[in-house]
C-alpha cells in the first residue's frame, strides 16, 4: 500500500467514464476522503503509458493516478519520460530498486505492490461508490 496513512481509498479506473464518475461523486461530497485511483493491472503493458497519460488529460484528473506497469521496468521509465508521476512497478522486477530511484530525482512516486482497491464496473453505480467513498 501506499505509505501515506492520509490517502483512504484506492479506486481502480479503466475508461474516462469511470474516472468521471469518481472525480463527479467526490465533487458531491461535502468532506471528500483523500484517494488514489489506479490503472488496472498491468495497464502500462497492455495499452500503454501515452493511452493513461491522454486519459488523465482528457478528464483533467488532479487525483494521484497510478499507472500499473507490472513487471516491465521498460514501460515504468517509458511513462516516467512521458511526464506520469505515478506508477507501479512489481517489487520482483529486477530493475524495482533502480526504477525507484530514477523516480524519486524525477519527483515520481513508484509504488512496488499492488494496493487493495475498489474496482468500478463499464457502467459505474453512483450510490455504490459513493457508499465506499463515504466508507460504508
Amino acid at each position: 500500500m501506499i505509505d501515506d496513512p492520509a490517502i483512504s481509498r484506492v479506486i481502480t479506473v479503466a475508461s474516462a467514464t469511470e474516472l468521471r464518475s469518481v472525480q463527479d461523486a467526490l465533487r458531491r461530497m461535502d468532506a471528500p476522503p483523500p484517494c488514489m485511483l489506479l490503472s488496472p493491472d498491468g495497464a502500462g503493458c497492455l495499452l500503454g503509458p501515452a493511452w493513461w497519460r491522454a486519459l488523465l488529460a482528457q478528464t483533467g484528473c488532479v487525483l494521484p493516478a497510478f499507472l500499473d506497469c507490472g513487471a516491465s521496468a521498460g514501460r515504468a521509465v517509458e511513462a516516467l519520460g512521458l511526464g506520469v508521476r505515478h506508477i507501479l512497478l512489481d517489487g520482483s522486477c529486477p530493475q524495482a530498486r533502480t526504477v525507484g530511484l530514477l523516480a524519486g530525482e524525477l519527483g515520481a512516486v513508484c509504488l512496488g505492490a499492488r494496493p487493495a482497491s475498489h474496482r468500478l464496473d463499464l457502467d459505474p453505480a453512483p450510490i455504490r461508490l459513493e457508499r465506499y467513498l463515504r466508507g460504508r
